[in-house]
C-alpha cells in the first residue's frame, strides 16, 4: 500500500527510446550555484555545453501537445543538430521580460503557437550556425565559407579538421547576432526533421514517472496549503476562526487571501484584453496537503456572498430569453432578409443551448512559491509565463526584476492555466511566511465549483428554402454569458446564403471566463450546423448533401458581406477558398469512411466540415470529420464506434504529433458533447467532482483514424483546437442521420440518450 502513482510507472513501463531529449529540472534562484561547468548561452535560444550537448530554450508551455518536441525540431534543423545530444528547456519569462520579448510568443492558446515560432525559430537556427562557423573560421584564421557541421562540431572538409560546439560557444557568443534579412534557411528539399514522425521527447519520461509536473515539485522545508474561495462568485471574505483548527495535527497558519488581478488571457496583438480577477480566499498551511485540506474543511469561515447569492441557471436562462426577445448587435447581415422570409416555399424555427463547461484537467491548479531576501520565485505551469510573472511579482510586492518564474510541466489546461489565480494565491501566502516554501494546490472540488468556465450560450434561428430546397433567408441572434466579445463564432459561417441576418447579444453572469479549447467554434458551430441539418430535413435532403450543395463557391456573393463593429472586412476571394478547402476535406472524410474495411461499418454517420477561422486573413487549418455510430430502435442509447477526420494544417512539421492532437481534440469535444455541464443553484455550482461531472472512458472512446492533406506551403496553421468544434457537430449530426432525437441542447445525455454499454 505504500506504492506511489510514479513508483508504479517507473517499475511497470518499458525501456528504452530511440532518442533522447532531457527534461529541465526546476531551479531555484535563491539555492547555492550548481557545482561543475555552466553551459554556455550563444543567444538566448540556445545553451551549450562542455561535452557538445545542446540544450534549447521553448518559450512555450508543454500541455501535453508535444510543443517542445516540434519547436526543437524546428531550431535543429537550422543548426544541424543530432537529437540525441539535445536537450530542451523552457524559457525563462524574466529574461524575456529583459529583453524586450526576445522570444516572439510566448502565449499557448489559439493553436498558434507553432504557427508564430516556426519562422523565428528556423531564423534564430539559421543565425546560431553562422556564428558557430565564423567562431571555428576565427579559431583557425580561415573562411568559413566551406565549413560545415555535422555532429555538434564543425568540420573544414579541406583540412579533414573538427571542433567541437563545447570548446567555440564562447567565441561564438561573441560574434554579433548576423541581420535576419540576410540569412538564409534550409531549403526545404534539405530537411532533416521539419516534416518527419519524430518521437515525443517526453513519452519517455512521462510514462516511467520520470517527468515532474507542478503537483511534483519538492523543496527542501516546503509545507502545503489547502484554498477555498467564497462557494458565490463575487463574494468577500468577513472573518474566520483559526482557533478552532488551533489543535489540528500539522497546521502551521492561516492565511486570508485578498482579492485581485487574475492575469490578462489575450497575447497583446488581440482587440480586447480583460483582466477578470479572482475572488478572496483563505488558504490553510500545513507539512502535508491532506493535513491543511483536513484543517480547512473544519475551519468556520464567513463570507459576505454578495449580489450572487441567489442565481440559478434557471434565471441566468430566463434573463437570456428575455434579451433574445429584444433587438442584438447586428454583426453581419446581406440582402432583405425580411422580404426574403414572406417569399419563402417553407420556413423554421429553432432554439440551441450550450451550457456552463470546466476544463476538467487532471492536474489540478496548483503553484509553489517562496519569498525570501525580497525577491520571490515561484514555480507552476501557466499557459502565458510572462503573464504570470507579471502576477508574481505583483502578488508579492516587488518589481519584475526581483521576480523569477519556473515554468512546470502541465497536467491538461485546455484554457484554464491562461488564469494565473493560484500563483497569486500561492505567492500571497509564501509572503505571510518568508524564507518557507509554499506549494498551494486546489482540492477537486474547488476546481470544480471556482473555476473559469467557457460561457453559456443560447441561439435562436429562422431559416427559409425555396421550392428548390435552396437557402433563401437565415437569421440568427446568439445570446451568450459573461465573455470576451466573441462575434466570430457565427459571423465566420461559411455557407453562402444570399439573405442574412446575424444579432449578437450578451447578460452578465456571475462566472467569470476562461477561453477553452476550440473558443467560440465549439460554442457556435454545432448549434448553426445541427440548424442546416434541420433545412436539409425541410428540404428532403439527406444532411451530407445538402452540406455539399451549399459548399459551392458559385454562390458566393462577389459584394462582401457587411460586419458591422469589427475591424475586419470579409473578401470574395477568403469565402471562395474556405469553401473549396471545406468541400475537398469533407469529401475525403466521406471517402476514409466509406472504404474502412471494418465488416461492421453499417451505423449511421454524421459529417462537418470547419476551421478556426476568427477573420478573413488569419489563415486556420480545415478540420473534416465522419463519424458513425449506432443508435437502439427505439432511440434510447447510443454507441459511437468510428471517427474518421481528415486535416489540411499546412505544413505538418510533425505528422505523428498532428495526428495525436486530432485524436486527442475529438476525444475532449466528444466527452463535453455527452457529458458537460456546470450548473448553478442559490450562487452555487452544483457539480463537485468527477462522479458528477463525468469525462469520456476509456472504453467509450471510438477508433479514431486521422488523414493529413498533403500540402504545398512551407508554413504551419496549428491543429490542436480546430477537432472540437467538429466532432461535436458531427455527432449531432449523426443522431439526426440515425433517426434520434434533434440535439438542440448539450449535454446530449441529458436528452433521453444514454451510452450503450
Amino acid at each position: 500500500m505504500t506504492t506511489t502513482r510514479r513508483n508504479f510507472l517507473t517499475l511497470s513501463a518499458s525501456a528504452g527510446s530511440s532518442i533522447v531529449f532531457n527534461l529541465a529540472l526546476p531551479s531555484m534562484a535563491f539555492s547555492a550555484s550548481k557545482k561543475g561547468n555552466v553551459p554556455q548561452e550563444i543567444t538566448s535560444w540556445i545553451t551549450v555545453h562542455h561535452d557538445n550537448r545542446v540544450t534549447v530554450r521553448i518559450p512555450q508551455i508543454e500541455l501535453g501537445q508535444g510543443i517542445t518536441t516540434a519547436l526543437t525540431q524546428v531550431i535543429a534543423e537550422e543548426i544541424n543538430l543530432e537529437l540525441s545530444l539535445t536537450d530542451w528547456e523552457f524559457y525563462d519569462p524574466l529574461t524575456n521580460y529583459n529583453r524586450k520579448n526576445v522570444y516572439v510568443y510566448t502565449y499557448s492558446g489559439g493553436s498558434f503557437g507553432m504557427k508564430m515560432l516556426f519562422s523565428p525559430m528556423r531564423i534564430a537556427g539559421a543565425q546560431i550556425k553562422e556564428m558557430l562557423l565564423l567562431a571555428a573560421a576565427r579559431r583557425w584564421n580561415t573562411d568559413a565559407r566551406g565549413l560545415v557541421i555535422k555532429d555538434h562540431h564543425v568540420m573544414n572538409p579541406a583540412t579533414s579538421t573538427s571542433v567541437g560546439f563545447g570548446k567555440l560557444s564562447e567565441i561564438a557568443s561573441t560574434i554579433p547576432i548576423p541581420d535576419p534579412s540576410k540569412i538564409k534557411t534550409t531549403a526545404q528539399k534539405d530537411w532533416r526533421y521539419i516534416g518527419k514522425p519524430i518521437p515525443r521527447s517526453d513519452a519517455y519520461d512521462k510514462s516511467t514517472g520520470k517527468a515532474i509536473y507542478g503537483i511534483d515539485l519538492k523543496l527542501p522545508g516546503m509545507k502545503y496549503a489547502a484554498v477555498k474561495q467564497c462557494p458565490v462568485f463575487g463574494g468577500n471574505l468577513v472573518s474566520f476562526d483559526s482557533a478552532a483548527i488551533k489543535s489540528y495535527q500539522g497546521v502551521q497558519k492561516v492565511v486570508a487571501i485578498k482579492a485581485g488581478p487574475s492575469g490578462y488571457t489575450v497575447p497583446p496583438f488581440f482587440y480586447e484584453v480583460i483582466d477578470w480577477r479572482m475572488d478572496d480566499a483563505v488558504a490553510v498551511v500545513a507539512d502535508s496537503w491532506w493535513e491543511a485540506q483536513r484543517a480547512l474543511d473544519a475551519l468556520p469561515i464567513v463570507w459576505d456572498e454578495g449580489a450572487n447569492k441567489d442565481v440559478s441557471s434557471t434565471q441566468i436562462a430566463q434573463e437570456i430569453n428575455n434579451k433574445l426577445m429584444t433587438q442584438g448587435e447586428v454583426i453581419r447581415q446581406e440582402g432583405d432578409v425580411d422580404s426574403a422570409f414572406l417569399k419563402a416555399e417553407k420556413t423554421i424555427q429553432s432554439r440551441y443551448h450550450y451550457p456552463f463547461l470546466e476544463h476538467a484537467a487532471l492536474e489540478p491548479m496548483n503553484c509553489t512559491a517562496l519569498i525570501e531576501n525580497g525577491r520571490v520565485e515561484a514555480w507552476a505551469a501557466t499557459q502565458y509565463g510572462d503573464e504570470a510573472l507579471r502576477i508574481t511579482a505583483y502578488a508579492a510586492g516587488v518589481a519584475p526584476y526581483n521576480a523569477k518564474f519556473n515554468l512546470m510541466l502541465a497536467g491538461g489546461s485546455f484554457g484554464r492555466r491562461l488564469h494565473s489565480d493560484y500563483v497569486s494565491q500561492a505567492v500571497q501566502v509564501a509572503k505571510e511566511m518568508e524564507g518557507v516554501p509554499i506549494k498551494l494546490i486546489w482540492s477537486r472540488e474547488e476546481n470544480m465549483q471556482r473555476s473559469f468556465y467557457a460561457p453559456v450560450m443560447t441561439t435562436d434561428f429562422t431559416g427559409g428554402i425555396d421550392t428548390d430546397g435552396n437557402i433563401t433567408a437565415w437569421k440568427s441572434h446568439v445570446c451568450q454569458g459573461r465573455s470576451v466579445y466573441q462575434p466570430y463564432a457565427m459571423s465566420r459561417m461559411v455557407y453562402p446564403v444570399p439573405n442574412l441576418k446575424i444579432e449578437y447579444s450578451t447578460v452578465s453572469t456571475p462566472p467569470p471566463y476562461a477561453w477553452m479549447r476550440g473558443v467560440g467554434h465549439t460554442q457556435a458551430l454545432w448549434m448553426y450546423h445541427g440548424f442546416v441539418g434541420e433545412l436539409a430535413e425541410l428540404a428532403g435532403m439527406d444532411s451530407l448533401s445538402f452540406q455539399l450543395k451549399l459548399l459551392d463557391e458559385k454562390k458566393v456573393s462577389k459584394t462582401a458581406p457587411e460586419y458591422h463593429n469589427l475591424e475586419i472586412a470579409s473578401t470574395y476571394e477568403d469565402a471562395v477558398s474556405r469553401i473549396k478547402k471545406f468541400r475537398e476535406r469533407l469529401l475525403h472524410a466521406v471517402e476514409k469512411m466509406d472504404n474502412k474495411p471494418d465488416p461492421n461499418h453499417r451505423g449511421s454517420v454524421g459529417y462537418a466540415v470547419f476551421d478556426m477561422s476568427y477573420a478573413p486573413g488569419l489563415g486556420a487549418s480545415v478540420v473534416a470529420i465522419a463519424i458513425e455510430i449506432e443508435m437502439s430502435e427505439n432511440h434510447s442509447t447510443l454507441k459511437i464506434k468510428n471517427v474518421v477526420a481528415s486535416v489540411d494544417c499546412g505544413l505538418a512539421v510533425n505528422p505523428q504529433l498532428v495526428e495525436t492532437q486530432v485524436a486527442g481534440a475529438i476525444v475532449f469535444g466528444l466527452s463535453n458533447a455527452l457529458y458537460g455541464e456546470i450548473t448553478l443553484n442559490n450562487g452555487r455550482v452544483e457539480q463537485s467532482n468527477f462522479h458528477d461531472y463525468p469525462i469520456l472512458r476509456l472504453k467509450d472512446t471510438p477508433s479514431i483514424d486521422v488523414h493529413i492533406a498533403s500540402s504545398d506551403t512551407t508554413l504551419p496553421s496549428g491543429i490542436g483546437e480546430g477537432p472540437v468544434p467538429v466532432v461535436i457537430a458531427a455527432l449531432i449530426d449523426a443522431i439526426h442521420t440515425a433517426g434520434g432525437p434533434k440535439v438542440r441542447k448539450l449535454p446530449i445525455l441529458k436528452n433521453d440518450i444514454s451510452l450503450s454499454v
